[in-house]
């Protein structure tokens, strides 16, 4: 097993990317990100279907304590909270439609994935790592060079 560098994870909020191709062990999903304020409070709120993406991924710029909520969201969503290094941090299954409950996240948090509940047995059976490959359909290197031309 090898450990994802920051710098790809860190990419995804340098790049403003709106969509990203991300891997979580070796299965790619397709997702819409969150990496501001608004972004992130507004989350998949009132979404009742996802297609064409798999979910959603909030990036934060350092680790941190997270919670989230359901308010609002009347899709069943599992939550996967990730490290700054792409480790997972801890698992939330099946997290109950418009619940106010508080899900906690854990500490040292940099990233969260959001996924229709069920919808992904096998990254939920063993995750692993989280890598991002490719911002709004471009590979994240090729995207951060044309950004500083």
């Amino acid at each position: 097993m090898f450990l994802i560098g920051a710098i790809t994870l860190v990419s995804l909020l340098k790049a403003n990317c709106d969509v990203a191709t991300v891997e979580i062990g070796k299965r790619p999903l397709i997702v819409m990100v969150a990496n501001t304020w608004a972004e992130h409070s507004w989350g998949l709120m009132r979404r009742r279907v996802l297609s064409p993406f798999d979910g959603m991924i909030f990036a934060y710029d350092s680790p941190r304590h997270v919670q989230f909520w359901m308010q609002d969201t009347p899709l069943p969503l599992d939550m996967l909270f990730f490290d700054g290094n792409g480790r997972l941090v801890s698992l939330h299954r099946n997290a109950v439609p418009l619940d106010q409950t508080p899900i906690d996240g854990g500490s040292n948090v940099q990233y969260v994935v959001e996924l229709q509940a069920g919808g992904h047995p096998d990254i939920l059976a063993e995750p692993k790592l989280l890598e991002v490959k490719a911002c709004n359909g471009i590979l994240i290197d090729e995207h951060l060079r044309n950004r500083t031309r």
